[in-house]
């Protein structure tokens, strides 16, 4: 059997390394966009900031001396019907079983001069040497376009090299997707704290270049304009599903993660798939997601038939002492939700959970994260409040104390 994975980051190789599990004489081949090999792209941020050193990024796995791996190749063309996959510059590739794990591409700004050299993406390992070049050569002032995960870390890394920084966010507080208002204004302290300097509501509408790069960018929300050296554009990603012609929002997978056509999977950064707390389909790009979809549509591939019981949207960020935990639905629309939260401004400390009819969907944890863990598996598990062994929003209490000590009365729930 020959398999054809395309996108070698954490989806594609946890795809080969799943078909090698059920189908160990298999003939795999990962094709990346990249130069490099898979590589922990997570790490491009603390590589940036120098507190991570290059000798960080290879991701180890057997699945690359099993397999066949090529490296800074495109696929431009798919053939389902014929099972054939085409290559930039003409190749042609036949396959018995594909998997789509091609991931996101960072989104443009429409805007006339972002093809300058000093305009950058935050995404790849690439991304991350092209903006450490441009620092070489004597940057002083950044500007990053984007108040979401990608923007926040690049502000930091950039602000960890002595520059100017300037995060430029859109909406009213930065990670505005996974957070809610109180958190992120504890976000935007922690990080003006660490020299960033945060500007809410700006909405880039002009990109002024000089001698061919951009030295200035003004918004629609003052008259002049910033002053800069370096752009990082993290207005958010698409999904790139271009080879099954699939619409921006992604590439549908059924519970197997099959897609429509027949003999393609699909995981990773494009792959529409169940979300546990919304309860739809949704995309969770996150690593631990990426990896779990990939060694099942792997697996599926070879010849088993698992189902995939569906992500959850999760992340965790460190701005200097502020640790923030979100999962789940963190900002519900009006319906069936009930919020519960804490706050200790002394402290620069908040919890709030989320529910929907009594059961946890959410939750945001920001200052005081030791309790974080045991609530995402509880929000995965679709605990109940009540099911808790402990008050979750009680700072006093620790889960810890209570992992050897079973049977334990449940915690009787607030409200």
């Amino acid at each position: 059997m020959r398999y054809v994975v395309v996108g070698a980051s954490a989806a594609g190789l946890a795809a080969a390394e799943g078909i090698f599990e059920v189908d160990p004489g298999g003939e795999v081949l990962l094709l990346s966009e990249e130069r490099q090999a898979p590589y922990c792209r997570p790490l491009i941020s603390y590589w940036l900031a120098r507190e991570a050193p290059a000798s960080l990024f290879p991701l180890p796995s057997p699945a690359l001396n099993r397999g066949e791996l090529r490296a800074g190749v495109r696929a431009v063309h798919l053939d389902a019907g014929a099972r054939r996959l085409t290559l930039a510059g003409g190749e042609v590739i036949p396959y018995d079983r594909l998997c789509l794990a091609t991931g996101a591409a960072p989104k443009p700004l429409g805007l006339p001069g972002e093809e300058a050299p000093n305009v950058f993406s935050f995404r790849t390992r690439a991304d991350a040497e092209a903006i450490e070049a441009e620092l070489g050569r004597g940057a002083g002032r950044a500007l990053v376009l984007g108040g979401g995960l990608v923007g926040v870390k690049a502000a930091l890394s950039l602000a960890a090299r002595g520059l100017e920084t300037g995060l430029c966010v859109a909406s009213g507080f930065p990670l505005s997707q996974s957070a809610d208002e109180t958190a992120g204004g504890l976000v935007t302290q922690a990080l003006e704290s660490r020299g960033v300097r945060v500007r809410l509501g700006c909405r880039p509408s002009a990109l002024r270049v000089e001698g061919g790069r951009v030295t200035g960018i003004g918004f629609h929300s003052s008259d002049g304009v910033d002053p800069c050296d370096v752009v990082i554009r993290a207005k958010g990603v698409e999904p790139r599903g271009e080879l099954l012609g699939a619409p921006p929002g992604g590439v549908a997978g059924d519970q197997e993660l099959r897609t429509g056509t027949p003999g393609v999977w699909v995981a990773g950064d494009t792959a529409l798939t169940h979300d546990l707390a919304w309860e739809e389909p949704r995309i969770n790009a996150i690593w631990p997601a990426a990896v779990e979809q990939g060694r099942l549509a792997g697996r599926n591939m070879a010849g088993a038939r698992e189902s995939y019981p569906g992500s959850l949207a999760m992340n965790s960020l460190r701005v200097g002492d502020l640790h923030l935990v979100t999962a789940g639905i963190t900002r519900p629309p009006l319906g069936p939700y009930r919020a519960l939260q804490e706050a200790d401004a002394s402290r620069g400390a908040y919890r709030k959970l989320v529910l929907r009819e009594g059961r946890l969907v959410g939750a945001v944890f920001a200052g005081e994260a030791e309790q974080a863990g045991l609530i995402v598996a509880a929000i995965r598990a679709g605990s109940r409040l009540e099911d808790l062994p402990f008050d979750p929003l009680d700072r006093r209490a620790h889960w810890g104390a209570y992992a050897f000590a079973g049977p334990f009365p449940p915690f009787a729930g607030r409200g």
